[in-house]
């Protein structure tokens, strides 16, 4: 009896309750929001720079989950710096700072927002790619702003350029050196944020003197006859005489012009120079090219090089030494306008007799001596050779 009464009850009071109008149907009843917080990404304030955007709205957390309202509003104090929309879209507008407000059922959090107009990148590491470096008086600045290594890559710190003898050389903001005088100077860049960061480079500017080699008592001699043009006036000494009038012509290997041959396709062309007794140190060498006339296109006769220098102190040209090989002319001689080649240097030497060589190229037949498109002779207007002497101290 008793357990029967007991189950009476409990369905009487059930039935009494589903009755009653003041008990919330299943799956109404509200849950309130107790906590709204923030990432820590968030928490501790951000820094956008002008034009960035931030999501916002994943990086609110509510407790607890089951919440009733989970409704999010944005708001932000200050309109001009940032703007923030429904969904969380944080978008800087210009530089300053905002306060970003987030509301869920009823519960507000914030984080504030620094807008920037670039958000600082900072230098971590600084060097020269070399310790020192020469610099020739009268040449173009030089750059020493690309002779830097910074890293990150990305950072946007900037260096400071300073010389520790700006009468020797000035340094401009950018890192371009202007050399003034002979002498040394240390450059420094430093980081514009970080003044303990720096690196520096040793700089010695240089004067160079370019001295040309009597060639009074110069003679000449050829591996083959030369071209006897009575038109450019072509002698034994029409490339030493001073004189841009003659010009002295020699048949290329395997071309015969003129009733002069060149000989085989594969043998050498050279001509050798004899600078006499006491000739003295020659370390480079100069071409002045035929001048151009007539509408005709001489490039096609210029030497563009040579395979080999050699040189010796006997008449026969016995015990001869390779001074050096491959030897390039600058500029270009392949443009039209480049009548005479720079300095080029080589290595020094004293030899009296000295043997300029070229050969023909096997694969094509065009020799590394002369023009892609060879004519059938070679020929040069004036030869020199000199010294360059180097001042480092005036």
């Amino acid at each position: 009896m008793k357990k029967i009464s007991i189950f009476l009850l409990a369905a009487a009071a059930l039935t009494g309750f589903g009755c009653d109008d003041n008990v919330p149907e299943p799956g109404t009843l509200d849950v309130p929001v107790q906590s709204v917080t923030l990432d820590e990404s968030l928490s501790g304030g951000v820094t956008l720079e002008v034009g960035q955007t931030l999501d916002v709205a994943l990086k609110v957390h509510v407790e607890p989950y089951n919440a009733t309202d989970l409704a999010e509003l944005f708001y932000s104090s200050n309109v001009e710096v940032a703007t923030v929309s429904p969904k969380g879209i944080v978008t800087a507008q210009k530089a300053g700072i905002t306060m970003i407000s987030i509301y869920v059922g009823g519960i507000e959090t914030y984080f504030t927002v620094t807008v920037v107009d670039q958000i600082p990148v900072d230098i971590e590491s600084i060097a020269f790619t070399a310790e020192s470096r020469e610099m020739t008086l009268g040449e173009a600045d030089l750059d020493l702003a690309s002779m830097l290594s910074i890293l990150p890559l990305d950072q946007n710190e900037g260096v400071n350029f300073a010389s520790s003898n700006p009468d020797v050389a000035t340094v401009s903001a950018d890192g371009k050196l202007h050399a003034l005088k002979v002498g040394r100077t240390t450059v420094t860049a430093t980081a514009k944020r970080q003044s303990e960061l720096s690196a520096s480079i040793e700089i010695q500017v240089i004067r160079l003197v370019n001295e040309d080699s009597d060639r009074s008592n110069w003679s000449m001699s050829f591996s083959k006859p030369y071209y006897n043009d009575t038109a450019i006036g072509s002698s034994a000494t029409a490339a030493i005489d001073n004189n841009t009038s003659t010009t002295l012509s020699m048949v290329r290997p395997g071309r015969t012009f003129g009733g002069v041959s060149g000989g085989a396709a594969t043998d050498e062309i050279w001509f050798q120079i004899d600078r006499g007794e006491n000739p003295g140190t020659v370390n480079y060498l100069r071409i002045k090219h035929r001048p151009e006339g007539g509408g005709s296109n001489n490039i096609l006769v210029r030497w563009f090089g040579f395979n080999r220098i050699e040189g010796s102190n006997n008449a026969d040209f016995s015990n001869a030494e390779v001074i050096v090989n491959n030897v390039s002319l600058t500029p270009d001689p392949s443009v039209y306008d480049n009548l005479e080649t720079d300095n080029i240097l080589i290595p020094e030497t004293d030899y009296r007799y000295l043997r300029f060589v070229g050969v023909n190229n096997p694969d094509d037949t065009k020799g590394f001596y002369c023009s892609p498109s060879p004519g059938s002779t070679i020929q040069i207007n004036e030869f020199y050779l000199g010294l360059q002497t180097k001042i480092t101290e005036e």
